[in-house]
């Protein structure tokens, strides 16, 4: 037997429940809320009024402003009902209770119903809690806090390292002529800013091993360089220079120098390692 094409059958019976009006759209009466929105009270404190509104959302049907849309108490002593425009009233609470409001609009619309309980004071829903999740850090996590610690600590010392090195930079040429200029940058402004610099890097923390192994490194460096500076200094009190104890204030500096880099090699793998 041939059988029948599935889209056929159900075109069929589309077409029979039509006829046989299965699928009317007038078997159910429409409801309030399909032509309006509703604002409503759902609770009311004794001695207190609220609006019952409605607000037109479907202009098709013809007979809508025509709609009396005053509800109509169960208990008018528990709520009174006080009809101020055909699409607005009054809904007076007069003593505790509950009070059913129903509104009729024709028998195109089914009856719209809605509760109101009248009480002494409003009901305080509190909000809810929502559980608190802790997120452990992870070790990355610690470590780069760590560096972040040990950077903050470093930043006021300095401008006490820019300020000596970069005076010093500026008056390194040394000769006869230029002794006493440079004797008085070491002097007057190299020792006291680095003084302060070296001072403030033995008060700093590392809070785990590899970063006091970096600040090792950089407090030695900044020791050797310090000595250096004062020894090259002291090669200059005098209107002859010591050349002798002058170079040997420059390899003390190139010894600190070496410290410093190391510390800095090992401050950039700490970085490759933790910061992601």
């Amino acid at each position: 037997m041939k059988r029948k094409s599935w889209i056929y059958s159900l075109m069929l019976a589309i077409i029979v429940s039509v006829v046989f009006g299965v699928g009317s759209i007038y078997a159910a009466a429409q409801n309030i809320t399909d032509i309006v929105k509703v604002t409503k009270p759902a609770e009311i404190k004794v001695g207190e009024w609220k609006s019952y509104e409605i607000a037109i959302t479907d202009w098709t049907d013809a007979d809508v402003t025509e709609h009396d849309f005053t509800p109509i108490s169960s208990d008018e002593n528990v709520v009174k009902v006080v009809r101020k425009t055909q699409w607005v009233s009054e809904l007076h609470a007069i003593n505790k209770g509950n009070a059913t409001l129903t509104v009729n609009i024709g028998e195109k619309f089914e009856p719209y119903v809605f509760n109101v309980q009248v009480v002494d004071d409003y009901t305080v829903i509190p909000e809810p809690t929502k559980p608190v999740v802790i997120k452990e850090p992870t070790h990355e996590e610690i470590m780069l806090q760590d560096l972040e610690d040990y950077i903050e600590q470093l930043q006021p010392l300095g401008s006490y390292e820019k300020k000596a090195i970069t005076t010093l930079n500026q008056n390194r040429f040394l000769n006869d002529s230029t002794r006493k200029t440079v004797f008085l940058t070491l002097n007057n402004t190299v020792l006291p800013n680095y003084t302060k610099f070296v001072s403030g890097l033995k008060n700093l923390k590392a809070n785990n091993v590899e970063l006091k192994e970096i600040h090792t490194y950089y407090l030695a460096g900044a020791k050797l360089q310090l000595e250096g500076f004062t020894i090259m200094r002291d090669s200059l009190k005098t209107t002859k220079i010591n050349w002798s104890k002058f170079n040997a204030g420059e390899k003390k500096v190139a010894e600190g120098i070496k410290q410093l880099n190391k510390s800095e090699m090992l401050l950039d793998k700490y970085a490759i390692k933790y910061v992601k």
